[in-house]
């Protein structure tokens, strides 16, 4: 009895301290019971709790293990040993953990929301989607729930499901700072800036550490070319987390003088740490790469690139091998084999511009050019649309073109694209529509291809030099020269398919004879020349989301098309057994 009194008057006392946050005074009366009675369930559950929650995964899991002997038939150990396995990247144990927790308590809705995010992580949307779903029925006013199925809607594509589905979750809990969050990012991809830049602000009310919520402030500013609030904000998010090298990378592509001898201590006291994640230690080396190459060390700089691209594909493992094989396997056939017998168009009156190519070569330019005539048009940049069109395609066999036709309309209205005062006349920058070619000669019959050439070995330098993280491919030489030789078979290949239907425009010949090679495009492109066509730079109403943000707010300059010839010893290696390699 005297042991029993103990034991409670202790845990109770752990409990205040484990709820107040003193996770260390809570550690030692948690481990003085256990002292006492080795096998006391409750505190056995607490411990590994509070070992998960100091990112202790491995005692963590020894404990709730053990808990689970005590008592198997607790369906929040097992649901807690499930967020210990996410914790340890186990997605194959943590849903099974998940699984055996629903098994107890099938109404268990938590249990039910992190299945759907395993599932999301290895991008099984579908079922994700139902687990997500799942949730929601049992409880309709379940706000993580919402802010998960409103990921799925956004990574598919449907925008304002997505965005419905964030107005949910903050109806439903209007402190939700991570909606608000995801609510901007929804925002943002559809040019929304000022409204996104409303949604990070208000997480910021929220979580004033919101360290995440500042550092995307900084990225709107930049998109807009307000490059020194940009800088503020990026700053903001260093103080918030001065741990993390993923916010003064995209301080330091603004902010050159950030580099000095105290921030690279930093960066390498950071990534030589044992616990150092492989997110930072890709942006670590990112961070040196750039330091190096102001000294004109390129080989010391390609080593910082190779180690920081490794690191920066194991961050994203799950997604980008998926990715991987999808884009260097599955598609290029896919590209070739697809005609979709169309019958019947109906987007005859909108007149797409396409640029295609591979990325950093020079698209980003071409389309300010195309965009800032005498009749200003709306730029699309990279809406990504067709790609997705076949992705869900592949999942739906009998989704036929002219409901694809609808469905591309739609969202180039929601864009803000299809606009009668410019003659129904924009541009998609979405380089991978090269696998495409079939798709839009046969859906848009008044539409202009252009695929922008770049010299190889600058394009694939810029690629390795500045980091795309969206893009599986772009994180390995080797695969970087896969993609380019699929890029240069696929335009071969519809070349010969489709005689003239492609413009080629010479990127180092636009940057020599800008106002020539400008002529000659916008006359392909039934557009009227103007000399604000190279005043682009000038315009204040300029957006760009990409790695080319900085350059388009300059004049073109020719000596763009020299600045990688000193990388060329690393890249012949790779090169030489390709024709199409210079």
């Amino acid at each position: 009895m005297k042991n029993e009194k103990t034991i409670k008057e202790n845990l109770d006392f752990a409990l205040e301290n484990h709820k107040n946050n003193k996770l260390q005074v809570a550690e030692e009366i948690y481990k003085k019971i256990l002292n006492i009675d080795p096998i006391h369930f409750q505190s056995t559950v607490l411990l590994g709790t509070l070992f998960a929650q100091k990112k202790n995964f491995s005692l963590a899991k020894q404990f709730l293990q053990k808990a689970i002997q005590i008592n198997p038939n607790y369906a929040e150990t097992h649901y807690n040993l499930g967020l210990v396995f996410s914790g340890m990247d186990n997605p194959e144990e943590a849903i099974s953990c998940y699984e055996k927790a629903i098994e107890i308590n099938p109404n268990y809705t938590e249990a039910y929301n992190n299945l759907g995010n395993c599932y999301k992580e290895s991008e099984d949307f579908d079922t994700a989607t139902k687990f997500y779903e799942k949730a929601i029925e049992i409880n309709p006013n379940y706000p993580d729930a919402y802010n998960n199925l409103a990921i799925i809607f956004k990574k598919l594509g449907e925008d304002e499901k997505a965005i419905n589905c964030y107005k949910k979750t903050i109806k439903l809990q209007p402190t939700h700072a991570v909606a608000h969050y995801n609510l901007g990012l929804a925002l943002e991809d559809l040019d929304e800036e000022m409204k996104a830049i409303s949604c990070y602000e208000k997480a910021i009310e929220i979580n004033p550490n919101y360290s995440e919520a500042y550092n995307n402030l900084g990225s709107c500013y930049k998109e807009l070319g307000n490059f020194d609030t940009a800088i503020n904000y990026y700053e903001r998010a260093i103080k918030s987390n001065p741990k993390n090298l993923g916010f003064f990378y995209n301080l330091s592509g603004l902010k050159k003088e950030v580099f000095n001898s105290n921030l690279t201590n930093s960066v390498e006291k950071i990534i030589n740490d044992n616990k150092c994640t492989n997110r930072n230690l890709a942006f670590g080396n990112f961070l040196l790469a750039r330091h190096v190459s102001k000294e004109k060390n390129y080989r010391k700089e390609i080593d910082y690139l190779i180690k920081g691209h490794k690191y920066y594909f194991e961050f994203k493992k799950t997604q980008f091998t998926r990715q991987l094989n999808y884009f260097l396997n599955a598609l290029p056939s896919i590209s070739k084999s697809n005609n979709f017998n169309t019958s019947n168009i109906i987007n005859e009156q909108i007149k797409p511009i396409f640029i295609i190519g591979v990325p950093r070569c020079g698209s980003t330019l071409l389309e300010k050019i195309i965009a800032s005539g005498s009749k200003p048009i709306p730029i699309g940049e990279e809406t990504n649309l067709l790609h997705k069109f076949i992705m869900r395609k592949s999942n739906l066999p009998n989704f036929k073109n002219e409901d694809f036709q609808k469905m591309v309309l739609e969202k180039y209205k929601q864009k803000g694209l299809v606009q009668k005062k410019s003659d129904y006349v924009f541009t998609d920058k979405s380089l991978e529509n090269f696998f495409y070619i079939s798709l839009i000669k046969q859906s848009f019959p008044n539409a202009k291809v252009i695929n922008c050439k770049r010299n190889a070995s600058s394009s694939i330098m810029s690629i390795m030099r500045n980091n795309l993280v969206e893009v599986s491919w772009a994180h390995n030489i080797e695969n970087i020269f896969k993609y380019f030789d699929i890029y240069h078979q696929t335009i071969y290949f519809f070349e010969k398919s489709y005689p003239g239907f492609i413009y080629h425009l010479d990127y180092e010949k636009l940057v020599t004879e800008p106002e020539q090679e400008s002529k000659k495009l916008m006359e392909f492109c039934n557009l009227s020349w103007d000399k604000k066509c190279l005043d682009f730079y000038k315009r204040k109403d300029l957006i760009s989301k990409t790695a080319s943000n900085i350059q388009i707010r300059e004049a073109i300059y020719k000596n763009s098309a020299e600045k990688y010839l000193p990388y060329k010893f690393f890249l012949n290696k790779y090169g030489a057994k390709y024709s199409w390699y210079n």
